[in-house]
């Protein structure tokens, strides 16, 4: 059983370096991360390359810079046919010790499930991640996007067969993975396991995710791409993003 685990990068030559630590240190070994690097032109990463000697590390860089979306799908283009597993990792998280661990343990006892959440939580170990239950299933588009049961980014383990066509939107930009989490939704449940896997500084903890508040304009422009997007991938018409949709857009017209 193989991780392909999956970490862009720009300008974080430090951070990156622990993400890369925490990897080497996991108890289960039979892994391989990829690293793209999205800042060619910045120097720091220079020694970090270098010193780069394991096997299993599989480092890319862009010639320019082209977008964390970009980068996310050139190291799923280079996932290796042997491995069965995806895990995103952001360069400024870093993983548990026994994270793989976890999810080996989870696919051996439940293996015909092939999506697992576990959580993403801040350094002090309290978890970012928010579902209502452990050890049960849920769906994305229902519980994650809609109805809102299951709250903030989480740590993702999902088969390679979810995602063989699937890719990161290329003109959807801005935190909206959730994209790409929706066309695999369409083909699998998510199995939460209530476990620190990922810990993170990208996350203030009062505010959320360091980003700056979108206007209303902005927000309406982004539901735009997102239709525009939809129907190039013949995924409009799915009732759930229909659903979707529709209250985002009720949701930006009361809250803004």
């Amino acid at each position: 059983m193989k991780f392909s685990i999956i970490t862009p990068t720009h300008k974080r030559a430090n951070l990156l370096s622990r993400a890369v630590n925490s990897v080497l240190g996991q108890t289960y070994a039979d892994w391989e991360l990829i690293i793209v690097n999205d800042s060619p032109d910045d120097t720091s990463y220079t020694s970090l390359e270098r010193n780069i000697t394991d096997p299993r590390i599989i480092y890319l860089n862009n010639e320019q810079n082209m977008g964390v979306n970009f980068s996310r799908n050139r190291a799923l283009n280079n996932v290796t046919k042997d491995a069965n597993w995806v895990i995103f990792l952001d360069d400024d998280d870093y993983l548990a010790p026994d994270a793989l661990a976890t999810f080996r343990e989870l696919i051996t006892i439940h293996p015909n499930k092939k999506w697992f959440v576990t959580n993403r939580a801040y350094a002090n170990g309290k978890p970012i991640t928010n579902f209502p239950k452990s050890d049960t299933e849920y769906y994305y588009a229902w519980d994650y996007l809609i109805l809102k049961r299951c709250k903030n980014d989480a740590t993702h383990c999902i088969n390679t067969s979810l995602v063989n066509n699937v890719r990161f939107s290329k003109t959807i930009k801005q935190a909206e993975e959730w994209f790409f989490f929706f066309q695999v939704g369409l083909k699998s449940e998510i199995f939460y396991h209530d476990h620190d896997s990922t810990f993170s500084d990208g996350y203030n903890e009062h505010s959320g995710l360091n980003f700056r508040s979108r206007s209303r304009a902005e927000q309406i422009k982004i539901i735009i791409k997102l239709t525009y997007e939809s129907i190039r991938l013949n995924i409009f018409y799915h009732f759930t993003f229909l659903t979707y949709i529709l209250v985002r857009f009720f949701r930006v017209l009361l809250t803004s």
